[in-house]
Protein backbone atom coordinates (compact mmCIF):
# COMPACT_ATOMS: atom_id res chain seq x y z
CA UNK A 1 0.00 0.00 0.00
CA UNK A 2 1.50 3.18 -1.15
CA UNK A 3 1.93 6.04 1.87
CA UNK A 4 3.88 8.15 -0.46
CA UNK A 5 1.16 11.34 0.42
CA UNK A 6 1.75 11.31 4.23
CA UNK A 7 3.34 14.17 5.18
CA UNK A 8 5.05 14.33 8.60
CA UNK A 9 5.56 17.63 8.89
CA UNK A 10 2.31 18.75 8.15
CA UNK A 11 0.06 16.25 9.60
CA UNK A 12 1.18 16.38 13.09
CA UNK A 13 -0.34 15.12 16.57
CA UNK A 14 -1.29 18.75 17.37
CA UNK A 15 -3.76 19.12 14.32
CA UNK A 16 -7.14 18.76 15.05
CA UNK A 17 -10.35 16.60 13.53
CA UNK A 18 -13.89 17.24 13.27
CA UNK A 19 -16.48 14.57 12.34
CA UNK A 20 -19.67 14.91 10.38
CA UNK A 21 -21.57 12.32 9.74
CA UNK A 22 -23.36 11.26 6.83
CA UNK A 23 -26.47 8.91 7.86
CA UNK A 24 -26.53 6.90 11.46
CA UNK A 25 -24.69 3.94 11.98
CA UNK A 26 -26.89 0.86 12.95
CA UNK A 27 -26.38 -2.34 14.48
CA UNK A 28 -26.76 -3.76 10.98
CA UNK A 29 -24.03 -2.00 9.56
CA UNK A 30 -22.08 -3.05 12.20
CA UNK A 31 -22.88 -6.80 11.53
CA UNK A 32 -22.24 -5.79 8.23
CA UNK A 33 -18.37 -3.99 8.84
CA UNK A 34 -17.15 -7.26 10.80
CA UNK A 35 -18.25 -9.75 8.28
CA UNK A 36 -17.07 -7.94 4.83
CA UNK A 37 -15.18 -5.07 5.28
CA UNK A 38 -12.76 -6.29 8.72
CA UNK A 39 -11.24 -8.81 6.48
CA UNK A 40 -10.18 -5.91 4.04
CA UNK A 41 -10.10 -3.28 6.38
CA UNK A 42 -7.45 -4.96 9.03
CA UNK A 43 -8.33 -4.36 12.77
CA UNK A 44 -6.72 -0.63 12.74
CA UNK A 45 -8.34 0.83 10.23
CA UNK A 46 -12.04 -1.12 11.24
CA UNK A 47 -10.96 0.25 15.00
CA UNK A 48 -10.60 3.78 13.66
CA UNK A 49 -13.68 3.72 11.67
CA UNK A 50 -15.83 3.38 15.13
CA UNK A 51 -14.01 5.48 16.92
CA UNK A 52 -14.77 8.22 14.50
CA UNK A 53 -18.33 7.68 14.82
CA UNK A 54 -17.90 7.41 18.76
CA UNK A 55 -16.60 11.09 18.16
CA UNK A 56 -19.20 13.00 16.83
CA UNK A 57 -19.39 16.30 18.33
CA UNK A 58 -22.42 16.50 20.98
CA UNK A 59 -22.39 19.65 22.28
CA UNK A 60 -18.98 21.58 21.37
CA UNK A 61 -18.67 23.66 18.41
CA UNK A 62 -16.05 23.51 15.56
CA UNK A 63 -13.67 26.09 17.79
CA UNK A 64 -13.64 22.97 20.58
CA UNK A 65 -12.36 20.71 18.05
CA UNK A 66 -9.71 17.97 19.74
CA UNK A 67 -6.11 17.14 18.59
CA UNK A 68 -5.27 14.02 16.15
CA UNK A 69 -3.47 13.25 19.42
CA UNK A 70 -6.49 11.82 22.09
CA UNK A 71 -7.03 9.45 18.53
CA UNK A 72 -3.53 7.94 18.25
CA UNK A 73 -3.84 7.37 22.32
CA UNK A 74 -6.81 5.63 21.95
CA UNK A 75 -5.61 3.59 18.67
CA UNK A 76 -2.29 3.56 20.96
CA UNK A 77 -0.78 4.06 16.88
CA UNK A 78 1.78 6.46 15.68
CA UNK A 79 0.61 9.06 12.64
CA UNK A 80 2.13 6.74 9.78
CA UNK A 81 -0.47 3.73 11.03
CA UNK A 82 -2.80 6.28 11.52
CA UNK A 83 -2.36 7.71 8.04
CA UNK A 84 -2.36 4.07 6.81
CA UNK A 85 -5.30 3.01 8.41
CA UNK A 86 -8.02 5.95 7.41
CA UNK A 87 -6.93 5.70 3.86
CA UNK A 88 -8.14 2.07 3.73
CA UNK A 89 -10.65 3.31 4.74
CA UNK A 90 -11.59 6.33 2.25
CA UNK A 91 -10.70 3.84 -0.41
CA UNK A 92 -13.37 1.56 0.57
CA UNK A 93 -16.02 4.28 0.55
CA UNK A 94 -16.43 4.74 4.83
CA UNK A 95 -14.44 8.08 5.33
CA UNK A 96 -13.80 10.82 2.67
CA UNK A 97 -11.48 13.47 4.21
CA UNK A 98 -11.53 17.08 3.53
CA UNK A 99 -8.74 19.64 4.68
CA UNK A 100 -9.70 23.08 6.58
CA UNK A 101 -7.56 26.48 8.62
CA UNK A 102 -9.30 28.97 10.44
CA UNK A 103 -8.14 31.82 12.96
CA UNK A 104 -7.55 28.26 15.35
CA UNK A 105 -5.24 27.06 12.71
CA UNK A 106 -5.70 23.99 9.93
CA UNK A 107 -7.93 21.15 10.62
CA UNK A 108 -9.24 17.69 9.07
CA UNK A 109 -12.97 17.05 8.59
CA UNK A 110 -13.88 13.24 8.63
CA UNK A 111 -17.56 12.43 6.69
CA UNK A 112 -18.48 9.40 7.43
CA UNK A 113 -20.42 6.86 5.94
CA UNK A 114 -22.25 3.96 6.36
CA UNK A 115 -21.28 0.49 4.44
CA UNK A 116 -22.49 -0.96 1.73
CA UNK A 117 -25.62 -2.91 2.10
CA UNK A 118 -24.70 -6.92 1.61
CA UNK A 119 -26.52 -6.51 -1.88
CA UNK A 120 -24.26 -4.14 -3.17
CA UNK A 121 -21.07 -5.23 -2.03
CA UNK A 122 -21.67 -8.99 -3.46
CA UNK A 123 -22.39 -7.09 -6.20
CA UNK A 124 -19.66 -4.98 -6.78
CA UNK A 125 -16.75 -6.55 -8.51
CA UNK A 126 -13.91 -4.75 -6.49
CA UNK A 127 -15.38 -5.22 -2.68
CA UNK A 128 -16.41 -9.09 -3.72
CA UNK A 129 -13.31 -10.17 -5.32
CA UNK A 130 -11.14 -8.22 -2.62
CA UNK A 131 -13.15 -10.11 -0.01
CA UNK A 132 -12.38 -13.49 -1.59
CA UNK A 133 -9.08 -12.82 -1.82
CA UNK A 134 -9.07 -12.42 1.95
CA UNK A 135 -10.80 -15.11 3.02
CA UNK A 136 -11.05 -18.75 2.37
CA UNK A 137 -13.16 -20.28 -0.57
CA UNK A 138 -15.62 -21.83 2.31
CA UNK A 139 -15.28 -18.52 4.36
CA UNK A 140 -16.48 -16.70 1.91
CA UNK A 141 -19.35 -19.19 0.78
CA UNK A 142 -20.85 -19.00 4.23
CA UNK A 143 -20.75 -15.23 4.15
CA UNK A 144 -22.31 -15.00 0.67
CA UNK A 145 -25.23 -17.46 2.02
CA UNK A 146 -25.24 -15.58 5.19
CA UNK A 147 -26.28 -12.20 3.23
CA UNK A 148 -28.16 -14.20 0.13
CA UNK A 149 -32.31 -13.88 0.20
CA UNK A 150 -32.80 -16.64 -1.93
CA UNK A 151 -36.94 -17.68 -3.19
CA UNK A 152 -35.51 -21.26 -4.65
CA UNK A 153 -36.70 -22.71 -1.23
CA UNK A 154 -40.64 -21.78 -2.34
CA UNK A 155 -40.76 -23.51 -5.46
CA UNK A 156 -43.35 -26.18 -5.60
CA UNK A 157 -44.58 -24.80 -2.53
CA UNK A 158 -48.39 -24.28 -1.92
CA UNK A 159 -49.00 -20.88 -0.11
CA UNK A 160 -51.64 -21.40 2.99
CA UNK A 161 -51.02 -17.65 4.02
CA UNK A 162 -54.59 -16.10 5.79
CA UNK A 163 -54.95 -12.57 5.20
CA UNK A 164 -56.63 -9.94 7.35
CA UNK A 165 -60.22 -10.18 6.84
CA UNK A 166 -59.70 -14.17 7.36
CA UNK A 167 -58.51 -13.76 10.89
CA UNK A 168 -60.17 -10.20 12.06
CA UNK A 169 -64.02 -9.38 11.79
CA UNK A 170 -64.56 -5.74 11.18
CA UNK A 171 -68.53 -5.00 11.03
CA UNK A 172 -69.55 -4.47 7.48
CA UNK A 173 -70.40 -0.93 8.35
CA UNK A 174 -67.35 0.01 9.20
CA UNK A 175 -65.69 -1.94 6.25
CA UNK A 176 -67.78 0.46 3.72
CA UNK A 177 -68.02 3.74 5.63
CA UNK A 178 -64.41 4.54 7.18
CA UNK A 179 -65.57 5.84 10.81
CA UNK A 180 -64.75 9.55 11.12
CA UNK A 181 -61.93 9.24 14.15
CA UNK A 182 -60.12 6.57 11.70
CA UNK A 183 -60.03 9.11 9.25
CA UNK A 184 -58.91 11.59 11.20
CA UNK A 185 -56.09 9.93 13.12
CA UNK A 186 -54.86 8.99 9.34
CA UNK A 187 -54.50 12.41 7.95
CA UNK A 188 -51.75 12.76 10.83
CA UNK A 189 -50.13 10.11 8.79
CA UNK A 190 -48.47 11.17 5.79
CA UNK A 191 -46.22 8.04 4.80
CA UNK A 192 -45.85 4.15 5.66
CA UNK A 193 -42.86 2.25 6.49
CA UNK A 194 -42.85 1.04 2.76
CA UNK A 195 -43.67 3.76 1.07
CA UNK A 196 -41.68 5.33 -1.52
CA UNK A 197 -40.28 8.26 0.18
CA UNK A 198 -40.15 11.83 -2.31
CA UNK A 199 -37.10 12.86 -3.43
CA UNK A 200 -35.60 15.51 -5.39
CA UNK A 201 -33.96 15.47 -8.38
CA UNK A 202 -30.26 16.59 -7.80
CA UNK A 203 -30.02 17.87 -11.71
CA UNK A 204 -32.71 20.34 -11.05
CA UNK A 205 -31.81 21.53 -7.70
CA UNK A 206 -28.66 23.48 -6.90
CA UNK A 207 -26.64 21.93 -4.47
CA UNK A 208 -26.66 23.10 -0.78
CA UNK A 209 -23.39 23.44 0.99
CA UNK A 210 -24.60 21.66 3.99
CA UNK A 211 -21.61 22.00 6.05
CA UNK A 212 -21.69 25.96 5.95
CA UNK A 213 -24.87 25.55 6.90
CA UNK A 214 -24.13 22.74 10.08
CA UNK A 215 -20.81 25.18 11.38
CA UNK A 216 -22.77 28.40 11.03
CA UNK A 217 -26.20 27.31 12.95
CA UNK A 218 -23.88 25.42 15.39
CA UNK A 219 -21.64 28.68 15.77
CA UNK A 220 -24.81 31.28 15.86
CA UNK A 221 -27.56 29.78 17.76
CA UNK A 222 -25.41 26.15 19.20
CA UNK A 223 -27.99 23.78 16.66
CA UNK A 224 -26.70 20.57 17.03
CA UNK A 225 -25.61 18.91 13.47
CA UNK A 226 -28.00 15.77 14.36
CA UNK A 227 -30.99 18.46 15.02
CA UNK A 228 -29.96 19.87 10.98
CA UNK A 229 -30.18 16.46 10.03
CA UNK A 230 -33.29 15.61 11.16
CA UNK A 231 -35.08 18.36 9.49
CA UNK A 232 -32.74 17.53 6.19
CA UNK A 233 -35.43 16.91 4.01
CA UNK A 234 -37.93 20.01 5.20
CA UNK A 235 -35.10 22.12 4.21
CA UNK A 236 -33.72 21.01 1.02
CA UNK A 237 -37.46 20.57 0.19
CA UNK A 238 -38.08 24.39 1.02
CA UNK A 239 -34.60 25.03 -0.39
CA UNK A 240 -36.10 23.56 -4.05
CA UNK A 241 -39.44 24.66 -4.10
CA UNK A 242 -38.71 28.50 -3.24
CA UNK A 243 -35.01 28.56 -4.31
CA UNK A 244 -33.40 29.55 -1.01
CA UNK A 245 -29.71 29.84 -0.66
CA UNK A 246 -27.96 28.69 2.39
CA UNK A 247 -27.70 32.49 3.80
CA UNK A 248 -31.20 33.31 3.75
CA UNK A 249 -32.08 29.29 5.32
CA UNK A 250 -29.06 29.75 8.22
CA UNK A 251 -31.27 33.66 9.03
CA UNK A 252 -34.54 31.77 9.19
CA UNK A 253 -33.40 29.08 10.69
CA UNK A 254 -31.58 31.16 13.21
CA UNK A 255 -35.49 33.67 13.25
CA UNK A 256 -37.69 30.30 13.92
CA UNK A 257 -35.70 28.19 16.12
CA UNK A 258 -36.03 26.74 19.75
CA UNK A 259 -33.94 28.97 21.70
CA UNK A 260 -34.44 27.28 25.21
CA UNK A 261 -33.88 23.81 23.81
CA UNK A 262 -31.43 24.92 20.67
CA UNK A 263 -33.39 23.15 18.11
CA UNK A 264 -34.95 24.00 14.81
CA UNK A 265 -38.61 24.30 14.70
CA UNK A 266 -40.07 22.83 11.80
CA UNK A 267 -43.93 24.29 11.86
CA UNK A 268 -42.28 27.86 12.95
CA UNK A 269 -39.77 27.52 10.12
CA UNK A 270 -42.32 26.36 7.27
CA UNK A 271 -44.74 29.64 8.21
CA UNK A 272 -41.83 32.02 8.44
CA UNK A 273 -40.36 30.90 4.96
CA UNK A 274 -44.00 31.24 3.31
CA UNK A 275 -44.70 34.55 5.04
CA UNK A 276 -41.70 35.90 3.54
CA UNK A 277 -42.42 34.46 0.21
CA UNK A 278 -45.90 35.90 0.49
CA UNK A 279 -44.62 39.00 1.26
CA UNK A 280 -42.64 39.06 -2.06
CA UNK A 281 -44.79 37.47 -4.49
CA UNK A 282 -47.42 39.74 -4.85
CA UNK A 283 -44.75 42.60 -5.61
CA UNK A 284 -42.52 40.96 -7.92
CA UNK A 285 -41.34 37.51 -9.70
CA UNK A 286 -37.53 36.55 -8.93
CA UNK A 287 -36.10 36.32 -12.33
CA UNK A 288 -33.82 33.66 -12.84
CA UNK A 289 -31.11 32.25 -15.47
CA UNK A 290 -32.43 29.37 -17.61
CA UNK A 291 -30.76 25.82 -16.41
CA UNK A 292 -28.90 24.05 -18.55
CA UNK A 293 -30.90 22.37 -21.50
CA UNK A 294 -31.76 18.57 -20.90
CA UNK A 295 -32.20 16.61 -24.06
CA UNK A 296 -35.29 17.23 -25.51
CA UNK A 297 -37.64 14.81 -24.64
CA UNK A 298 -39.47 12.42 -27.67
CA UNK A 299 -42.76 13.64 -26.22
CA UNK A 300 -42.13 16.83 -27.00
CA UNK A 301 -41.61 17.12 -30.69
CA UNK A 302 -45.17 17.85 -31.95
CA UNK A 303 -45.84 20.77 -29.46
CA UNK A 304 -46.57 24.16 -30.29
CA UNK A 305 -44.70 27.77 -29.94
CA UNK A 306 -47.03 28.50 -26.88
CA UNK A 307 -46.23 24.94 -25.12
CA UNK A 308 -42.31 24.71 -25.85
CA UNK A 309 -42.17 28.55 -24.21
CA UNK A 310 -44.38 26.92 -21.11
CA UNK A 311 -41.88 24.24 -20.96
CA UNK A 312 -39.00 26.74 -20.85
CA UNK A 313 -40.31 28.02 -18.11
CA UNK A 314 -41.53 25.42 -16.02
CA UNK A 315 -37.64 24.16 -16.66
CA UNK A 316 -36.17 27.12 -15.69
CA UNK A 317 -38.25 28.19 -12.43
CA UNK A 318 -39.06 26.87 -9.05
CA UNK A 319 -42.61 26.00 -8.48
CA UNK A 320 -43.59 29.29 -5.95
CA UNK A 321 -42.09 31.81 -8.56
CA UNK A 322 -43.64 29.74 -11.65
CA UNK A 323 -46.90 30.31 -9.60
CA UNK A 324 -46.43 34.13 -8.65
CA UNK A 325 -45.58 34.35 -12.34
CA UNK A 326 -49.26 32.92 -13.47
CA UNK A 327 -50.52 34.50 -11.01
CA UNK A 328 -49.24 38.20 -12.29
CA UNK A 329 -49.57 37.08 -15.94
CA UNK A 330 -53.69 36.93 -15.40
CA UNK A 331 -53.49 40.07 -12.78
CA UNK A 332 -54.16 37.82 -9.64
CA UNK A 333 -52.51 37.26 -6.31
CA UNK A 334 -51.25 34.88 -4.72
CA UNK A 335 -53.34 33.16 -1.98
CA UNK A 336 -52.41 32.07 1.34
CA UNK A 337 -54.47 28.50 0.30
CA UNK A 338 -53.24 27.83 -2.64
CA UNK A 339 -49.55 28.47 -2.07
CA UNK A 340 -49.64 25.99 0.91
CA UNK A 341 -51.34 23.34 -0.77
CA UNK A 342 -49.03 23.65 -3.46
CA UNK A 343 -45.86 23.38 -1.19
CA UNK A 344 -47.65 20.32 0.22
CA UNK A 345 -48.21 18.71 -2.73
CA UNK A 346 -44.64 19.17 -3.41
CA UNK A 347 -43.15 18.00 -0.46
CA UNK A 348 -45.79 14.99 -0.09
CA UNK A 349 -45.34 13.83 -4.03
CA UNK A 350 -42.33 12.89 -5.93
CA UNK A 351 -43.21 14.70 -8.74
CA UNK A 352 -40.37 17.04 -10.39
CA UNK A 353 -40.46 20.84 -9.99
CA UNK A 354 -41.00 20.82 -13.70
CA UNK A 355 -43.85 18.74 -13.49
CA UNK A 356 -45.65 20.80 -10.96
CA UNK A 357 -45.10 23.82 -12.04
CA UNK A 358 -46.95 22.16 -15.30
CA UNK A 359 -49.79 21.17 -13.03
CA UNK A 360 -49.77 25.03 -11.73
CA UNK A 361 -50.38 25.95 -15.73
CA UNK A 362 -53.03 23.92 -16.87
CA UNK A 363 -55.55 24.46 -13.55
CA UNK A 364 -54.89 28.01 -13.24
CA UNK A 365 -56.19 27.73 -17.14
CA UNK A 366 -59.23 26.61 -16.02
CA UNK A 367 -59.44 28.02 -12.36
CA UNK A 368 -58.44 31.34 -11.38
CA UNK A 369 -56.87 29.30 -7.71
CA UNK A 370 -55.28 26.18 -7.21
CA UNK A 371 -57.18 23.29 -5.15
CA UNK A 372 -56.25 20.39 -3.09
CA UNK A 373 -58.68 18.00 -4.25
CA UNK A 374 -57.62 18.63 -8.21
CA UNK A 375 -53.81 18.83 -7.56
CA UNK A 376 -53.99 15.34 -6.26
CA UNK A 377 -56.07 13.53 -8.46
CA UNK A 378 -53.94 15.01 -11.24
CA UNK A 379 -50.73 13.88 -8.87
CA UNK A 380 -51.96 10.22 -8.80
CA UNK A 381 -52.77 9.91 -12.22
CA UNK A 382 -49.10 11.08 -13.15
CA UNK A 383 -47.64 9.07 -10.76
CA UNK A 384 -49.61 5.58 -11.73
CA UNK A 385 -48.82 6.62 -15.30
CA UNK A 386 -44.89 7.39 -14.37
CA UNK A 387 -45.21 11.14 -15.86
CA UNK A 388 -41.28 11.96 -15.05
CA UNK A 389 -40.44 15.23 -17.01
CA UNK A 390 -42.57 18.57 -17.98
CA UNK A 391 -42.56 17.28 -21.76
CA UNK A 392 -44.80 14.26 -20.59
CA UNK A 393 -46.81 15.82 -18.16
CA UNK A 394 -47.93 18.35 -21.25
CA UNK A 395 -48.58 14.75 -23.28
CA UNK A 396 -50.65 13.49 -20.74
CA UNK A 397 -52.86 16.58 -20.59
CA UNK A 398 -53.70 16.63 -24.19
CA UNK A 399 -54.26 13.16 -23.76
CA UNK A 400 -57.42 14.08 -21.33
CA UNK A 401 -58.73 16.95 -23.38
CA UNK A 402 -58.52 14.81 -27.06
CA UNK A 403 -59.94 11.62 -25.50
CA UNK A 404 -61.80 10.72 -28.36
CA UNK A 405 -64.13 8.20 -26.32
CA UNK A 406 -65.00 10.14 -23.92
CA UNK A 407 -64.30 14.19 -24.94
CA UNK A 408 -65.96 15.67 -22.27
CA UNK A 409 -63.78 13.68 -19.72
CA UNK A 410 -61.16 16.49 -17.66
CA UNK A 411 -59.10 16.30 -14.40
CA UNK A 412 -62.04 18.66 -12.93
CA UNK A 413 -65.02 16.35 -12.71
CA UNK A 414 -67.36 19.11 -11.19
CA UNK A 415 -68.38 19.23 -15.02
CA UNK A 416 -69.44 15.75 -15.26
CA UNK A 417 -71.66 16.01 -12.19
CA UNK A 418 -75.36 15.46 -13.12
CA UNK A 419 -77.70 18.16 -12.51
CA UNK A 420 -81.00 17.08 -11.01
CA UNK A 421 -84.06 18.34 -12.98
CA UNK A 422 -86.54 20.38 -10.76
CA UNK A 423 -89.60 18.23 -10.21
CA UNK A 424 -93.09 19.13 -10.77
CA UNK A 425 -93.55 19.64 -6.89
CA UNK A 426 -90.38 22.05 -6.98
CA UNK A 427 -92.07 24.47 -9.48
CA UNK A 428 -95.55 24.45 -7.63
CA UNK A 429 -93.72 25.00 -5.00
CA UNK A 430 -92.05 27.82 -5.87
CA UNK A 431 -95.25 29.74 -7.33
CA UNK A 432 -97.09 32.01 -4.93
CA UNK A 433 -101.04 30.65 -4.51
CA UNK A 434 -103.54 33.70 -4.73
CA UNK A 435 -105.93 33.47 -1.73
CA UNK A 436 -109.01 32.82 -3.95
CA UNK A 437 -107.08 29.58 -4.49
CA UNK A 438 -106.35 29.28 -1.27
CA UNK A 439 -109.79 29.25 -0.02
CA UNK A 440 -111.18 27.07 -2.76
CA UNK A 441 -108.42 24.65 -1.58
CA UNK A 442 -109.61 24.66 2.45
CA UNK A 443 -112.96 24.08 1.29
CA UNK A 444 -112.00 20.87 -0.59
CA UNK A 445 -109.83 19.69 2.29
CA UNK A 446 -113.13 19.91 4.59
CA UNK A 447 -115.60 17.90 2.04
CA UNK A 448 -113.03 15.57 2.14
CA UNK A 449 -112.69 15.14 5.62
CA UNK A 450 -116.35 14.83 5.86
CA UNK A 451 -117.13 11.92 3.66
CA UNK A 452 -114.47 9.93 5.47
CA UNK A 453 -115.51 10.32 8.95
CA UNK A 454 -119.37 9.57 7.81
CA UNK A 455 -117.34 6.54 5.93
CA UNK A 456 -116.14 5.38 8.89
CA UNK A 457 -119.49 5.43 11.41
Amino acid sequence: MSTSNFESEKFTPLVGYWCLPNGHLNDDDRHVLTDLYLPILGTEAFSLYLLLWEKLPNKELVTQRKSHAELLSLLGIDLKRFYEARIKAEALGLIRTFEKKDDLGPYYVYQLFEPLSPDDFFKDDLMSIFLYEQVSDSKYRLLADKYAHSDLILQDSQEITKDFLEVFQLSNNDLINTPTEVKNAQNNFTTTANAKKPSLNAKEVAPLDWELISDRIQQLYHIHPDNLLENQELILNLHAFYGLDEMVLIDLIGKTCDIVNNKIDPNRLKKSVQDRFEKNANISVKKQAPTVEEAPDTSATNLNRSDQLILQQAKSMTPADFLAAQKQKSGGFVGTVESRALRDMAMKTYLSAGVLNIMVYYILQNSPTLTSPLMETMANDWQQNNVQTPEQALKRINEFQTKPRNPKRRYNNNKNRKVEQATDWSKVKAKVPNQQNQQTSHSEMQDRLKRLRNKDN
